[in-house]
């Protein structure tokens, strides 16, 4: 006698498989991008918090140029570019922010009148990053 599956057996797993991916894809996808969204957010606060620290190191003004429609962070001193990060292109994530730039001067302190609200968003997730006048960021 012969140890095994029958074909109608293995078809019924299958089948079972299936459903359950069915059900659980949309909740693994939702979970994919709010974790991309966090990361994106994550790397957002610590290229406003390297600009800061590098305004105060350098005694001269720093800021985090936002492109929205390329989904690109640049963080610039003078005429050099201390670091670029593409949240679209890594992470597959879009912001959109009040402001395109974000100056911090030598004391540490922002620049502007205004506060600063930057959405990331990606699928149906999104976190506001709000950069208040003094410069300090929080969600």
């Amino acid at each position: 006698m012969r140890k095994g599956y029958s074909l109608l057996e293995q078809l019924v797993v299958l089948v079972v498989m299936a459903i359950l991916l069915t059900l659980a894809g949309p909740r693994t996808a939702s979970a994919l991008d709010r974790a991309a969204v966090r990361d994106a957010r994550m790397q957002l606060v610590s290229a406003l918090g390297a600009a800061r620290g590098s305004a105060l190191a350098r005694a001269e003004r720093v800021s985090v140029a936002m492109d929205s429609s390329a989904g690109i962070l640049r963080i610039l001193s003078g005429a050099d570019t201390l670091l670029v990060r593409s949240l679209r292109t890594e992470l597959g994530v879009a912001f959109a922010s009040s402001r395109d730039t974000v100056t911090y001067g030598a004391s540490g302190r922002g620049y502007g009148a205004t506060n600063s609200t930057i959405v990331l968003s990606r699928g149906a997730a999104a976190e506001t990053v709000f950069v208040a006048r003094l410069g300090r960021a929080r969600w």
